[in-house]
């Protein structure tokens, strides 16, 4: 039977046989409402998310990995489909110093767009008619940046090899605010016939965000952050190597009599055949610790090494025959190994081109051609 008592506050509050609050005062004398619980929800919500993105930003930034973390995400960016990306740096979603580095440079998230367009570019390239043609891809959900691969150390290079040879080139083009032209010394070979001058391409700036940018701090104590740092020296070092003289005539009537020479960097095609060669040469190493010895590791990884001529990894590589499905076969003997022993189907391919081209009528300056059909044999991977 229902009997009724008085809450604290004053009021009537009805009580059941069993003891328990019923109607209308039972939110109040809970001491909050639906609406009042709900927005406590919502906050406690939105105080979480706060700092979870504040949290991953400085774990992000300033965690106990920063080197592997910044420069591992960077060139995974790079070697993925590019997406427009929200913050400063446009292409990528950076770390908080990256982000703070494209606000404040203006034209580096470009310069950044054109190094991932000269990385992918040239690798695939490179690597058209190789198993691995420069996807990140293993098999399933695997990808190269699971371990240090010798494909690992290969991006990784050209990756910061790119970054500099974009940015130095930016700087002689006036697409960036943060610097200008190179101020080379003129050489002491210099005759007088030709004075040093014109617009040099800077690398000592190229080299300097790129570093800062991939964060390549040496990182003592982790093999992998040291690893990675040093692949991605080499890709920088290679680019010193491609800088050359260009040179422009002055004179009249198109003569020599006086030219201006400056520094440039050479094709990025040259620093990336340069790049694969070393990807060939690269040595395994295996990092220091107390599971291995000198007689078991056939080599130990030392990162205090100051030449950046070699490439290093530590894992042995996959075989990628899962990605080369489809793939397009330079002849039969590189589809014996390009697609990995599934055999290949071939296809005629009918194209048309210019022969027998010749002058109208024995006279000179106008030329006129036949189109003749030409038919190639062309091989996929089954």
């Amino acid at each position: 039977m229902a009997r009724s008592e008085t809450d604290s506050v004053g009021g009537p509050v009805s009580l059941g046989s069993n003891g328990r609050l019923c109607g209308g005062n039972r939110a109040r004398s809970n001491g909050w409402s639906f609406q009042q619980r709900n927005v406590f929800a919502c906050l406690l919500v939105l105080c979480a998310v706060c700092c979870f993105i504040e949290c991953n930003d400085v774990i992000t930034s300033k965690g106990e990995l920063p080197a592997v973390s910044s420069v591992k995400n960077t060139v995974m960016a790079v070697f993925s489909p590019m997406v427009k990306a929200p913050g400063p740096c446009k292409f990528l979603a950076g770390t908080r110093k990256q982000n703070h580095q494209c606000r404040r440079d203006i034209g580096l998230p470009e310069a950044i767009k054109e190094a991932r367009r000269l990385a992918v570019t040239h690798c695939q390239e490179q690597f058209r008619y190789d198993r691995w043609n420069c996807s990140i891809e293993t098999r399933g959900k695997r990808n190269i940046f699971k371990k240090v691969y010798r494909e690992t150390a290969f991006v990784h290079a050209l990756t910061a090899a790119a970054i500099t040879h974009a940015v130095a080139r930016a700087c002689a083009e006036g697409k960036m605010t943060k610097c200008q032209c190179a101020s080379e010394r003129k050489p002491e070979a210099t005759s007088l016939a030709w004075r040093w001058g014109g617009c040099s391409d800077n690398l000592k700036h190229g080299k300097r965000v790129a570093r800062n940018f991939l964060e390549l701090q040496p990182k003592a104590g982790d093999p992998v952050a040291e690893m990675l740092r040093h692949d991605s020296e080499v890709g920088i070092s290679a680019i010193t190597s491609a800088m050359t003289d260009r040179c422009k005539c002055h004179g009249v009537s198109g003569s020599c009599s006086m030219k201006t020479c400056w520094r440039r960097l050479g094709d990025f095609n040259t620093t990336a055949a340069l790049l694969r060669t070393k990807y060939h040469l690269a040595i395994r190493k295996i990092p220091i610790n107390n599971k291995t010895t000198r007689r078991s590791a056939p080599g130990i990884f030392r990162p205090r090494e100051t030449v950046y001529d070699q490439l290093y990894y530590f894992e042995t590589s996959p075989t990628f025959c899962s990605v080369t499905r489809g793939r397009r076969c330079l002849h039969p003997d590189n589809c014996a190994t390009l697609c990995c022993g599934r055999g290949y189907t071939t296809k005629v391919i009918k194209t048309l081109e210019k022969c027998r081209c010749r002058f109208t009528n024995g006279r000179c300056c106008q030329v006129v051609c036949d189109y003749c059909e030409k038919y190639e044999d062309r091989y996929y991977c089954k």
